[in-house]
């Protein structure tokens, strides 16, 4: 099994204390800033062991059609779990259609993937197997490579009492998602008292972002800053990829996708569904525009003016959200 700076183990249960629940995977309103529980199904509790077990599947290569990818060649550790490029590549350099997210808290989310597919971080697990540009596996063929793995059977055993099926890999893998936490960034000590952890550049940032001008706060709120919601940001005027709509089939979802966490977004690059924007400055200029003229457009991409030094304010506030351990973390 390769080498992998997941934390794991004990650590887990460090992580977890006061965010754990075992009752639903419902998100709870934030009262004070921490983050909100983390919480697991009834049928699939947290445990060591099948964190332990979903990480060594996450970072297995067998998933794909031609062994040279795993979860984690996309979400690696050291690019805060992401790939940072436009859009993912997966099986035979096959290039998927979209821009890979960050799974940061992906725990506290309500559904999954840009366009809201999934309902379940379970559910998710299987997205990728049969998308001929990702895995581009049958989950039978890909059951057998993994039961001829003994310790994966082993490993099995011992978080869920049985060898390996998939709705074991299934759960163990959200299990391990569910304690992907980013939570000790600049910003969050400063919000906890801590006045001086992020400069009074970015204490500006955090004023404008904030501000009826810029309120880039009424979809970028809360822990996570985001509000989970599904919004046409004006990136086109027409757009390929019909986002939500390719789901609901309703034509005024054209365009829409799920609000993105702004957690570690110095690390997250490239920005949009489709990674078109290669720097947070470009992002910038975009919302100072207004956006293109989509029908669908968001009512709340109206543009706005900057100055030079509120422009910085922003990028330093962006910054702070940023937990810069990640690029200490060694993917080999």
């Amino acid at each position: 099994m390769a080498k992998s700076n997941f934390i794991i183990l004990g650590v887990v249960v460090t992580m977890c204390i006061g965010l754990i629940s075992f009752n639903s995977i419902r998100v709870i309103e934030i009262k004070k800033w921490e983050i909100p529980e983390v919480r697991f199904p009834i049928d699939n509790p947290l445990s060591n062991e099948s964190v332990e077990l979903g990480a060594a599947l996450f970072s297995e290569r067998l998933f794909s059609k031609d062994t040279s990818i795993s979860c984690q060649t996309c979400h690696a550790t050291n690019k805060a779990l992401t790939d940072q490029l436009p859009v993912g590549e997966g099986v035979f350099g096959r290039q998927v259609t979209r821009n890979t997210p960050t799974l940061n808290n992906i725990g506290l989310h309500p559904y999954f993937m840009k366009d809201g597919k999934f309902e379940t971080l379970e559910d998710q697990v299987l997205g990728p197997l049969k998308d001929h540009r990702e895995f581009n596996i049958e989950p039978d063929e890909l059951l057998s490579r993994l039961k001829t793995v003994s310790y994966l059977n082993d490993m099995s055993i011992k978080a869920y009492g049985t060898e390996l099926t998939m709705n074991i890999i299934q759960k163990a893998i959200a299990n391990f998602e569910r304690i992907l936490v980013s939570k000790d960034a600049p910003f969050d000590a400063y919000m906890q008292g801590d006045k001086t952890a992020i400069s009074e550049s970015a204490i500006n940032g955090y004023r404008l972002f904030k501000s009826e001008e810029l309120n880039c706060i009424q979809c970028h709120d809360g822990f996570d800053f985001t509000n989970y919601s599904f919004q046409n940001n004006g990136t086109y005027e027409v757009y390929v990829d019909s986002g939500r709509a390719f789901i609901t089939k309703n034509t005024m979802d054209i365009g829409k996708f799920k609000v993105p966490t702004l957690r570690n977004i110095d690390l997250t690059y490239p920005y949009m569904h489709n990674g078109s924007f290669q720097s947070l400055d470009a992002v910038i200029t975009h919302y100072e525009s207004g956006g293109k003229k989509s029908k669908n457009k968001s009512h709340l991409i109206g543009g706005f003016e900057l100055t030079t030094l509120e422009r910085q304010n922003i990028l330093d506030f962006l910054s702070s959200l940023t937990e810069y351990r990640f690029l200490q973390m060694d993917e080999e």
